[in-house]
């Protein structure tokens, strides 16, 4: 991570913001429901701390994770409470459900497919930005405690480094609505991302 400078750390964000801006008005089309979608973090974030971000270890989550390959690889995970899953299901299938257990198949797809659309958005915001590719893998849906889902994304990195250059973004809305958008690039693309943020034609 010593790569990465404050100066890289920041027009990062700024590329992240616009990621932000992209998720937060595909979530709105696909839902009707207003949220706000902000940048708090990008940092490097050693793994035992990782799932204190959203949360905690034992805290609940429906997590909808794709991996990501092409220039710079990486996971991609949108965490969303419980009850924030079931309003987004409602705004797609109403009325709402009134537990995960009592959604129906394609209420599950529907909340996957929300948060595929969601998540590409915001890599393709990002892809464009830093003129990398960015390609997204089939969506996976877990319904667990905090650190059981990111366990699933630190493993890889686990054999490159000890900690985790974290872009968090979270969602928030006077709905109640609350989760987080947790982009970790692969420690191997850390490189090529600096050079992408160096460019003179940076924006």
């Amino acid at each position: 991570m010593e790569i990465l400078t404050p100066g890289d750390l920041a027009s990062l964000r700024q590329v992240s913001l616009q990621g932000a801006r992209a998720a937060e008005l595909a979530l709105r089309q696909m839902t009707g429901l207003q949220a706000n979608l902000d940048v708090s973090r990008v940092q490097p974030v050693a793994f035992p701390d990782v799932p204190s971000l959203l949360g905690g270890p034992e805290a609940p989550v429906v997590g909808i994770h794709l991996k990501v390959y092409g220039d710079c690889r990486g996971n991609v995970l949108l965490a969303l409470s419980p009850e924030t899953a079931l309003k987004l299901v409602a705004g797609l299938f109403p009325p709402e459900a009134a537990s995960l257990e009592q959604m129906e198949e394609i209420q599950y797809s529907g909340l996957m497919e929300l948060g595929n659309i969601v998540t590409c958005s915001y890599l393709n915001a990002l892809s464009v930005a830093l003129r990398m590719s960015m390609i997204p893998s089939v969506p996976m849906l877990a319904n667990d405690m905090a650190g059981a889902v990111v366990d699933v994304l630190l493993i890889e990195q686990g054999q490159r480094s000890d900690a985790a250059l974290v872009i968090l973004t979270e969602i928030r809305s006077q709905l109640g609505l609350s989760g987080n958008l947790l982009m970790m690039p692969d420690p191997a693309s850390l490189p090529r991302v600096v050079e992408a943020l160096r460019t003179p034609s940076f924006p």
